[in-house]
């Protein structure tokens, strides 16, 4: 026990060298080719730190694969089965990396969210992170264990396996890290973190270094390289992230703490294809009825962005707009049906697929003289402008969906990004 609370407090003053979180995306462990390559990894990075905690999507496409097969035999499957079904994705990867770790001379161990103790919150297939036993885990750390941990997974209070949802796995890390108080590194498919997506603009650049709070905003506003609640994980609790690719040796991108000063600079453009923009009408001005709006919609524990809340010439009628993703195009039915019976037949829903495109930055923002530099990069193309929306640290534009390729370039070309 004293060697468990020695090894406890030394990791709890400060971050270190000893002891690193490295995550491992499901590109990076697709095949058991891609397995033995990270295996190879780990070794290499033992030489270079004394413990180390690894955490594992599914293997590719398993949790995709996982989906489909549960859609064939469900046309609506229950969430606590699905959260039993998914988590197998994950356990598929600890156990092949530790079989391989093991073959090294390595002495590792496997463990599922619920067997290292990460305690769950909240509906099943989008549960949060309560805590972490982290007496499991640094018994198994200072036995000199390569401890590889399923992402995406835990245990709520009813003991009932739950899933994070999509990007958990980051998720898993970075609370582990915050745990041990010590950096993590996630290892994917990409170079690190880009001023616009390279797959839609090739003449992107690579950024070395960004802050939290940008980063956030990135991944908040759709940039998939990060989930946003590892990031908000991460500047909680101070835990540099570094982001890189597993097949190359190339310098990635690190997520910390920076500071900046007033002048705002644009650091990146984030364009997001997968939203429907959503309009309920006819509501009466009744501050109840709005109220009731907005109890249905959290009700479907829907996610939403840029709310509008407008009001008719006579002050009779209001509207509710907003924008979502179109993963919830099934939630915005059921929505409807609720809201006639609520609110009346005469409120009516339209949904229309958007494209946003968001300019992100740091420092301080002249809103005013942005958007008048946007406006006049955009001159002369015929793209169907729709709305614009402020933060402090970006300004978002939404666009019928048919604008994505020309629209970033022209932007790209604009601020040099």
């Amino acid at each position: 026990m004293d060697n468990l609370y020695n090894f406890k407090k030394e990791i709890s003053n400060k971050i270190n060298n000893n002891i690193v979180v490295q995550k491992y995306g499901g590109t990076s462990l697709a095949t058991t080719e891609n397995i033995l390559h990270v295996a190879n990894q780990i070794i290499k990075k033992k030489d270079e730190v004394e413990h180390i905690v690894v955490v594992v999507s599914a293997m590719g496409k398993t949790t995709d694969n996982l989906i489909q097969l549960a859609e064939k035999v469900s046309s609506s499957p229950c969430t606590r089965e699905m959260d039993v079904l998914l988590s197998t994705g994950e356990q598929q990867s600890i156990a092949l990396l530790s079989m391989a770790l093991k073959n090294l001379n390595c002495n590792t161990i496997s463990l599922t969210g619920m067997q290292v103790g990460i305690t769950t919150k909240g509906e099943h297939t989008k549960s949060s992170i309560l805590n972490i036993d982290d007496d499991i885990l640094i018994n198994h750390l200072l036995d000199e264990k390569v401890v590889i941990i399923a992402g995406f997974q835990g245990v709520n209070e009813d003991g009932e396996i739950t899933t994070l949802g999509r990007g958990g796995s980051d998720t898993t890390a970075v609370a582990l890290a915050a745990k041990l108080n010590c950096s993590c590194e996630i290892y994917t498919d990409v170079d690190g973190i880009f001023t616009v997506d390279p797959r839609i603009y090739a003449k992107a650049k690579k950024l070395d270094e960004i802050s939290y709070d940008t980063a956030l905003e990135m991944s908040s506003l759709g940039s998939k390289v990060i989930d946003k609640r590892a990031v908000a994980l991460a500047k909680k609790f101070n835990i540099p992230i570094y982001i890189a690719n597993s097949n190359k040796k190339t310098l990635g991108t690190f997520i910390r703490r920076k500071k900046n000063m007033e002048e705002w600079q644009v650091t990146s453009l984030v364009l997001n294809d997968n939203l429907l923009s959503v309009s309920i009408e006819n509501i009466p001005n009744k501050i109840e009825l709005l109220s009731k709006v907005f109890k249905i919609l959290n009700k479907y524990n829907l996610e939403i962005s840029m709310v509008e809340n407008s009001i008719n010439g006579n002050k009779t009628k209001g509207e509710i707009s907003f924008i979502c993703s179109k993963d919830n195009y099934l939630k915005i039915n059921n929505i409807r049906d609720e809201l006639l019976c609520t609110i009346g037949t005469r409120t009516a829903i339209t949904v229309a697929d958007v494209t946003r495109v968001s300019i992100v930055g740091n420092g301080r923002i002249n809103q005013a003289r942005l958007a008048e530099q946007v406006f006049n990069a955009l001159q002369g193309a015929e793209f169907n402008y729709k709305k614009l929306t402020t933060s402090e640290l970006s300004l978002s534009y939404i666009f019928n969906s048919e604008a994505n390729i020309e629209l970033i370039n022209k932007l790209a070309q604009e601020f040099s990004l």
